[in-house]
């Protein structure tokens, strides 16, 4: 099957590898030019946990209308593994394409915001834990096995994510599939919020965190703030600290995504996690002060 990637980064190329191995054709969607080119001409570079080179062959095209072209009609289904500010964008481009629809991205409102450009049955979200690192234009490092769940927007309505799940199980990738998506959503934003936004500010890994004894109060409150915030959605998430500190211990070599972009210079996913709770408190008359100030001091780092 022919399945468009937008969104050619770390999780995006790892796919696209992990999709040729399974006898599928990835197409990757690139916002620049370069990419495209560097795709066409060498192909994508996974280095595996080993050290492996794996080199695939790959099509890719650019993220803009005229380049597209007919591109996007023959394609059997499409994974967006953008960032949230781009999800909009992304979702535009497959409106008039009746074909399933998986979002593995980080943040909270990726599924809100597809839902208002594609039909919601469409639609799946996903969650993965594998690691994995972006290096120059068309290399993914593998760094290591994860866990990624999958779930339909409406499970009541269709069964898209058993789809996904048989589909990335072709390719060697299990998969969880889950009644409950938006809960397991909820559930990594308390992570997200409890510990990327801390490691950006302080420029540490995350197992630095807990070292910080006075930075630890401040985590909490910002996860303590984004739980009673879910709860007024009616997602019931309980001793989500106890777990933030619990990946930073198990993560504790790693530099979160934002403190990637962070020192990259590029715009971070604040938005989709203080910025969230923020919005979605204001609308339950709940305070969230440490999610606000976390939002505006990370913003104030963006380029």
């Amino acid at each position: 099957m022919k399945i468009a990637i937008i969104g050619p980064g770390a999780i995006g190329r790892l796919l696209a590898w992990l999709l040729v191995r399974g006898g599928h054709q990835p197409l990757l969607i690139c916002r620049r030019q370069e990419q495209v080119d560097a795709f066409l001409q060498n192909g994508l570079t996974c280095v595996d946990v080993d050290g492996t080179e794996h080199h695939v062959t790959v099509e890719a095209s650019l993220n803009q209308p005229l380049s597209l072209g007919d591109a996007l009609a023959d394609i059997d289904a499409a994974i967006i593994t953008v960032k949230s500010y781009d999800t909009r964008a992304a979702g535009a481009l497959l409106t008039d394409l009746a074909v399933p629809v998986l979002s593995l991205q980080n943040g909270l409102g990726n599924g809100e915001t597809l839902a208002e450009r594609l039909q919601p049955k469409r639609i799946a979200l996903g969650l993965t834990t594998h690691g994995a690192t972006a290096v120059g234009d068309t290399t993914v490092l593998y760094k290591g096995q994860g866990q990624t769940i999958i779930g339909d927007w409406l499970p009541s309505v269709t069964q898209h994510a058993h789809w996904w799940a048989d589909l990335l199980a072709g390719c060697g990738h299990t998969v969880t599939v889950s009644d409950s998506i938006r809960t397991e959503v909820w559930r990594k934003a308390m992570v997200n919020i409890g510990i990327n936004p801390f490691t950006a500010l302080l420029r540490v890994a995350n197992g630095e965190l807990l070292k910080r004894e006075s930075v630890l109060p401040v985590m909490q409150a910002a996860v303590e703030e984004a739980e009673a915030v879910a709860a007024t959605l009616g997602i019931d998430l309980q001793d989500s600290f106890t777990r933030v500190l619990e990946v930073c211990r198990q993560t504790a070599a790693n530099r979160s995504s934002m403190l990637q972009d962070i020192e990259q210079g590029r715009i971070t996913e604040i938005e989709a996690l203080c910025g969230t709770i923020v919005q979605q408190g204001a609308k339950a008359s709940i305070q969230t002060p440490t999610n606000w100030s976390l939002l505006q001091l990370i913003k104030a780092l963006h380029p």
